[in-house]
Parts: structure tokens; C-alpha cells; sequence
């Protein structure tokens, strides 16, 4: 005669945890593994809605011991003090935003350090703590750090020889007297980086330069602030493959309009042609250009891509007989018309053009004519462009290899750290 089998009954617990996936947090081990696998992979694909009750499901998370003490008359003060702080600081986080609240946490993070110290040292709770604050325990640490070799001659706050890393005292002072500059003033932060990374003369990333410039209070009165707006435009892989044509006025000291007008190859931003008149002839900018980057040679086989904005200086009898005739393969495209795009490229230099060089100048139109000359030299030949990093549109125009190379800081940084290691700033760190 066959015996029949002898099966196990659960408590609804034991299922509801499996189901939660929190079984390995309640149950010892040896408990778990008297269970068939076959039982309790029934258990892990059932829905928890269908245990009657589970909307309680966080109480399956404590265990008896746990839920007598909670329901413990002598704690009811303490529960009610904990429910409270708990509704204060949901109601801060909502309040202010938890970005704000993590802002706020890193900016006093000196005077907090020692008041979360002593708080984790009486719990023993640190990463429920630094949990609350929205602290990862790696930044935690580096604040602690930071406390500990706290050193004033740092712009970081931190010992140079112990964070040997950081930029050295002397790049600081490089920093300081590059942006301090008359010659630079009228610059960008990021070309003025370009220029001290081209010579030599600082050896770190953009961002790091961002970051130390906002530190000393010297990139905030360079920054320039426009109207946010969509722009869409297109990016050429080679020179001469897309040009962009505009035209923008001046208005000169004898009260009359001089325009100027301008002809950027889209690749390496290089401004190929320009020239100021008394009306308007786009004409006479584009010839230039051509002659100038051509010369007589028959280029036919070349296709240029020449974008205008919708204007009767760029759209006229003239302009489209010069490039019918033309030897070089012109093909003029009206912006956001004949192509999707707009022709913000060459319209965002015209009015660095104006709001950077010629803003506040008194000038006659002969004085126009040699103060461009100078400024679209700047612009070409010394400035380096931020989107060429540390090299000039002249530079990527005649070797477009150049667009691609990386930035090694390597030899400089070896230098940097040996200078701080032996940095001395009088204070004996501990």
C-alpha cells in the first residue's frame, strides 16, 4: 500500500514575503531552504493584490521583536515625534525642491560636517542619516576630507599637498591676470582659455577653467545674456562646402547707415570676405571671397552651398547673374525657404560684431573701415573660436585635421602635482 505524501502548510506571511520579493530580509537561510523551490517560485509569480490585507505589506518588513516595540505604549511619544519630523521634512523637500535642498546642503557643507559627525556617532545610523540629506556617502567622505585639510591659500579649501591635483597656485595667478587683461576683456572666458592652453601657459580642462573663474568672481561680468531662442541650422564636414552671406549696418559718427557685409565659410567659422559700404550690394562681398579663396581657376566641379536670409540685398538681378557667370559651382539657397534651416550661424557673429567690437564706438566710416580690419583679424588669426577649442577659424580653415585633435594635459598635470606636493603655505597639516 502506497503512503501518501505528507505536504507542508504556511502561514499567509511567509507567501505574502515571497510574493514582495523581501523573504531573504525576514527568514533565516536554513528556514528558506526547507522550502521546495518548486513551492516558492509559485509563490514569487503570484500577484500580492490577491492576499486580502497586503495594502499593509510594509509590516511583513518587521519582524515580531520589531513590531512589539513599535506598538509599545512607552514609545508612543517618540513614535509620534518621529511622525512629526517625518511630516516637516516631506513638507521642506516639497517646498523648496529636492534640488534646492541638495544646493543648500552643499553650500553650508563646513558648518554641517561636524553636526552630522556627532548626530551618526549617537545613532549609528550613517546611512539613514546621510540618506535624509540627500548626501551620497562619497561626497560625505570628500567633505570630511575637505574639513580635515582645510587650507585658506586653496580656492577649493583644500591642502595642496594633500589634494595634489588641484590647480596649482601659480595657474591661479595665471588665470587671474589673463581675465584681468585689457587685451582680453572684450574676449570670451573660453577663448581666453584657448589662447593660455595654446601658449602653454595652463594646463587644464574648459570645464575646470569655468569652474575656478566663477571661484575668483571673474567669468559672471563676461557673460552675455540673450533671449533664449530655437535655432536650427546645419554643420558642413569639410571648408568650402557651405557658406553663409549677411549683411548688418552701422550707424557712423556723421549719423548715416554704413553696411557691413559678411561671408563665413560654416566649417571653420572663418569670416572668407567682407567689406563695408555705403548701400547695399551683396555682390561686391561675395566676389571678393571668391577671388580671394579661388583666384581665376575654374572650379566648376566644386559645389558651394551659399546660404542668405530672404532679403533684397542677397535676392537681385546682380547677385544671380555674378554667380550664373561665376566659374566656381555657386548654389545660392534662401534660409528657412529653400532649406529647413535658419542662417543663425553668420547672424550670431554679426552681432557678436557689434555687441563685442563695435558697441559704444564713436566712428567715422573711414575709421569703420581700419577698426573692422583689426577686429576680423582678432577674430580670424589670434582669437581662438570656443567651438574650435584652442585653435583659431584661420588655423581650422587651412588644416581641417586640426577640428579632431584631443587635448592630452598629461606632461602638464605631472608638472602640476610634483609643484604642489612641494607647495608650502606654513600650516602643518595633520
Amino acid at each position: 500500500m502506497q503512503m501518501s505524501k505528507c505536504y507542508s502548510r504556511y502561514h499567509t506571511n511567509v507567501k505574502l514575503c515571497y510574493s514582495l520579493g523581501i523573504e531573504k530580509q525576514i527568514f533565516p537561510k536554513e528556514f528558506l531552504q526547507e522550502i521546495p523551490k518548486t513551492t516558492s517560485q509559485y509563490w514569487k509569480k503570484k500577484n500580492n493584490l490577491e492576499y486580502y490585507g497586503s495594502q499593509y505589506e510594509e509590516i511583513a518588513q518587521c519582524t515580531t521583536e520589531e513590531l512589539k516595540l513599535i506598538a509599545d505604549n512607552r514609545a508612543k511619544q517618540m513614535r509620534k515625534t518621529f511622525v512629526s519630523f517625518l511630516k516637516v521634512y516631506f513638507m521642506i523637500i516639497e517646498l523648496i525642491d529636492e534640488n534646492k535642498f541638495k544646493q543648500i546642503i552643499k553650500s553650508n557643507y563646513r558648518q554641517l560636517v561636524p553636526l552630522i559627525e556627532n548626530l551618526i556617532s549617537v545613532t549609528q545610523s550613517k546611512n539613514l542619516i546621510l540618506k535624509f540629506l540627500k548626501i551620497s556617502p562619497f561626497q560625505f567622505g570628500q567633505w570630511q576630507k575637505m574639513r580635515r585639510y582645510e587650507c585658506k591659500e586653496s580656492l577649493i579649501w583644500v591642502c595642496y599637498k594633500r589634494e595634489s591635483r588641484q590647480i596649482s597656485w601659480t595657474e591661479i595667478i595665471t588665470m587671474k591676470r589673463l581675465l584681468k587683461d585689457n587685451k582680453f576683456l572684450h574676449w570670451s572666458s573660453g577663448s581666453v582659455w584657448g589662447k593660455a592652453v595654446k601658449d602653454g601657459k595652463i594646463s587644464m580642462s574648459i570645464q575646470s577653467w569655468y569652474h575656478y573663474a566663477k571661484l575668483l568672481g571673474l567669468g559672471q561680468n563676461r557673460k552675455k545674456f540673450y533671449k533664449k531662442r530655437k535655432r536650427i541650422s546645419v554643420r558642413a564636414e569639410k571648408p568650402n562646402e557651405i557658406w553663409h552671406m549677411d549683411v548688418t549696418r552701422f550707424k557712423t559718427s556723421d549719423g548715416n547707415w554704413a553696411y557691413i557685409y559678411t561671408l563665413m565659410d560654416n566649417f571653420s567659422r572663418r569670416i572668407l570676405s567682407w567689406n563695408v559700404n555705403h548701400t547695399l550690394s551683396g555682390k561686391i562681398s561675395l566676389k571678393s571671397a571668391i577671388v580671394e579663396q579661388f583666384g581665376n581657376k575654374n572650379m566648376e566641379t566644386d559645389n558651394i552651398d551659399l546660404i542668405v536670409d530672404g532679403g533684397t540685398e542677397n535676392n537681385n538681378i546682380n547677385i544671380h547673374e555674378f554667380i550664373k557667370n561665376c566659374k566656381v559651382g555657386i548654389y545660392k539657397k534662401v534660409a528657412l525657404k529653400d532649406v529647413s534651416f535658419s542662417n543663425s550661424m553668420i547672424e550670431g557673429n554679426n552681432r557678436i560684431l557689434k555687441q563685442t567690437y563695435l558697441k559704444d564706438k564713436t566712428l567715422n566710416f573711414e575709421e569703420l573701415e581700419n577698426y573692422l580690419d583689426h577686429a576680423i583679424d582678432e577674430y580670424n588669426n589670434i582669437k581662438p573660436h570656443y567651438f574650435h577649442k584652442i585653435y583659431t577659424p584661420t588655423e581650422i580653415y587651412n588644416q581641417p585635421e586640426l577640428k579632431n585633435t584631443k587635448l592630452y594635459f598629461e606632461k602638464l598635470n605631472k608638472e602640476r602635482i610634483v609643484h604642489n606636493k612641494n607647495y608650502s603655505c606654513g600650516k602643518v597639516c595633520p
